[in-house]
């Protein structure tokens, strides 16, 4: 290890989060690169090497201050002085020391020598630093400064807390955060053989399996990493096993005859259970009623449920009961007397009308005319089954309140089958994109309730979730203040930023200060799936999926050429 000196610490060093050095040059240090420096925090004991990382520089020169202004040009120093009047400093965030007796990473609580010198880090001291344990963990990526050749750290994520201590995604549009969340559910799902269900309101993450076949990055042997160059045509082998043996990759989408073109038929329908929806659920399934039309469409259930005792039950007939079927649920001899009296083909239409709207746009529950209904099972798989799976639901083009029934059902599907005393599903990590049109902040949302639910119960049953938003200040804090592991990219939005800052406890004030110059594809990670918060370069993906955007100047191509 090198061990020449890059400077000393200088000031107050009674504060870890907020010491000072003095840089020997404006070479010796980078902002955002990993210093050591030997501390004793015990007075019996041994020195340990305390990680820091330079969070910011300042350099400046009085020969040059804006007092001297141009009489700096008329200064004449003696012969043979040499003056360089450089003065550069260094903030330093401490990450911590390894316990020697623990293996724990502790932040000091005794302050540092002052004068004590500030050394450089390589990548073995990194390393065994962290000490990732690769057969538990996902490698996302090497570390921000240390992420090319021999001398790449990488970084991994302990995938046990990840999945199911819930993960929020943060960053503004093209910065990479559909990117990094198709490696991390690529990696779940081929080198852990997990399920990961991704509700895709873009249609993103379905390109993996456009026209019906697969799409895999086809030049993995130039990747520059050697683990991603080992690792990827393994990805893509799995991926392909897996889809012979009838799991893998496995697009839902609605009934409609565009998706099965996008698709090429490979595609399988929903053919979701209606009266499977919580009768809480229905109020904003339908926002807007009247008591009278409320109570009318809770009677319909009810007698719809009660008649039709064949499962699956046809939404056609729930229709039938709201319309010329009235009169039939007038007869019921279980009403009282109040909901007798409201049942009067007014509001019975009007809640007709709403409710064909909203299964209009959604074009996913169950009728007579489908072969079955969606099952959870099939989707999700039993604990026993051992295939892996990457199921995505494609939403593009339907409303946000279709979209967002879409999720409510199938996410509420999903906890009460992992929740279940005698028949569970596997454990499944579930991916919100567009996550603030699903739980957002202040907004009513039918899909919000079992958002917020699964962030409470799910871990217990092995359910776990990732928010994905660009904008994390319209995202519901309940519901962001539960995910474990914070992947933050580039943020410019000064409300996002305080949004980061008040729901999470994981972020610094010099964490926040780098997010707005973060390169596309460097993200900020910190939470219980990592040691510490570190600065990533993510990796490369195996599948062709997540957000690009499109070449416009090969689309539009050229008149006449």
């Amino acid at each position: 290890m090198a061990t020449h000196m890059l400077g000393r610490l200088v000031g107050n060093t009674g504060d870890p989060t907020n010491l000072s050095m003095v840089l020997n040059s404006s070479f010796a240090g980078r902002r955002g690169e990993f210093v050591r420096v030997r501390h004793r925090e015990q007075e019996d004991g041994g020195a340990s090497d305390v990680l820091a990382r330079i969070v910011s520089i300042s350099r400046s020169n009085v020969l040059y201050n804006s007092g001297l202004g141009q009489a700096v040009t008329e200064l004449e120093l003696l012969p043979g002085a040499h003056v360089t009047g450089e003065h550069i400093m260094g903030k330093l965030e401490a990450i911590g020391y390894r316990d020697a007796e623990t293996g724990q990473i502790k932040m000091p609580r005794r302050a540092l020598d002052p004068g004590a010198p500030v050394e450089p880090v390589d990548f073995q001291f990194l390393s065994a630093f962290y000490e990732f344990q690769e057969h538990s963990s996902l490698h996302i990526g090497n570390l921000v400064g240390y992420e090319r050749g021999a001398t790449a750290v990488p970084v991994y994520l302990d995938v046990n807390r990840l999945v199911t201590e819930h993960l929020a995604v943060l960053a503004m549009t093209g910065s990479g955060k559909s990117y990094t969340v198709g490696r991390i559910i690529e990696r779940l799902v081929a080198l852990n053989n997990g399920t990961v269900v991704v509700f895709d309101p873009h249609g993103e993450y379905g390109r993996a399996l456009q026209g019906g076949r697969m799409h895999f990055n086809e030049r993995p042997d130039e990747l520059e990493d050697q683990r991603d160059r080992t690792v990827l045509p393994a990805i893509c082998e799995a991926f392909t096993r897996l889809r012979e043996a009838g799991a893998g990759v496995s697009i839902y989408s609605p009934q409609i005859a565009s998706f099965r073109q996008k698709y090429a038929g490979a595609n399988q329908e929903l053919s979701l259970q209606f009266d499977h929806f919580e009768m809480d659920d229905l109020s904003e399934i339908l926002p807007g009623l009247t008591e009278p039309q409320q109570r009318v469409l809770d009677v319909a259930i009810r007698y719809w449920i009660a008649h039709e005792t064949t499962t699956p039950r046809d939404i056609n007939r729930l229709r039938h009961y709201l319309g010329d079927g009235i009169e039939d649920v007038r007869q019921w001899d279980e009403l009282s007397q109040a909901e007798a009296a409201a049942l009067n083909g007014r509001s019975a239409a009007v809640a007709s009308m709403k409710l064909s709207r909203v299964l209009q746009e959604a074009q996913s529950f169950y009728h007579s005319g489908l072969a079955g209904a969606t099952d959870i099972y099939d989707m999700v798989g039993r604990p026993m089954d051992r295939r892996g799976r990457l199921v995505i639901v494609d939403l593009q083009g339907l409303s946000d309140t279709a979209k967002q029934v879409i999720t409510a059902l199938i996410s509420s599907e999903i906890l009460r089958a992992a929740s279940s005393k005698t028949d569970r599903i596997r454990p499944c990590f579930i991916v919100y994109e567009e996550a603030h049109n699903f739980a957002p902040a202040g907004e009513p949302a039918v899909s919000h309730r079992i958002i917020k639910k699964i962030a409470g119960e799910g871990r217990k049953f092995g359910v776990g979730f990732a928010v994905v938003s660009q904008r994390p200040s319209k995202l519901d804090p309940d519901v962001t203040s539960q995910c474990n592991t914070l992947i933050a990219m580039r943020l410019r939005n000064p409300d996002d930023q305080r949004f980061i800052a008040k729901t999470s406890d994981m972020v610094s004030a010099a964490d926040l200060e780098q997010l707005p110059g973060l390169s596309t594809g460097e993200a900020l990670i910190c939470g219980r799936s990592i040691p510490a918060p570190l600065l990533v370069r993510v990796g490369t993906k195996a599948l062709i999926h997540g957000g690009e955007s499109p070449e416009v100047l090969n689309v539009w191509g050229r008149f006449g050429g």
